[in-house]
């Protein structure tokens, strides 16, 4: 049996939790935009469609970054980042929120910081509501 060195157990668990993170559905996939300049955009009318208010979701990569989105309301949004402060693993969905599978730390449906590890929440990501559309990044 070959010994598996810790380099190669971690990079697997990496693959793997970057497999299982939840990304919108294939229907919402289709309503957010690709912009220029690695941005995203949604119309707020599609909103329900993408995610829940009081839930969040992994909407897509912004700046070749794995971002989440979070609803707080009708037409009220924020946005992190999915890579874990502590050492920048990409996050899991959870029940409550969001899990680092690396260390085990803990963030809530809008990215802030539950347990650690990490001494920080996920980092914000810019979001601007104007005229019905949502652009991330």
């Amino acid at each position: 049996m070959t010994e598996l060195s810790r380099r190669a157990l971690l990079s697997g668990i990496c693959g793997i939790a970057a497999l299982s993170m939840v990304p919108i559905s294939a229907e919402a996939s289709t309503l957010v935009k690709k912009l220029p300049k690695g941005r995203l955009s949604f119309k707020v009318s599609d909103a329900a469609k993408i995610v829940d208010v009081g839930s969040s979701v992994a909407i897509g990569q912004v700046k070749g970054q794995p971002v989440g989105i979070f609803r707080s309301g009708p037409s009220t949004f924020s946005a992190f980042s999915l890579l874990c402060p502590h050492q920048q693993v990409t996050v899991d969905k959870s029940e409550s929120g969001w899990v680092c599978s690396a260390h085990d730390s803990k963030f809530s449906e809008n990215g802030g910081l539950e347990f650690g590890p990490a001494t920080t929440a996920l980092r914000k990501v810019p979001v601007k509501v104007k005229g019905g559309v949502v652009t991330i990044g």
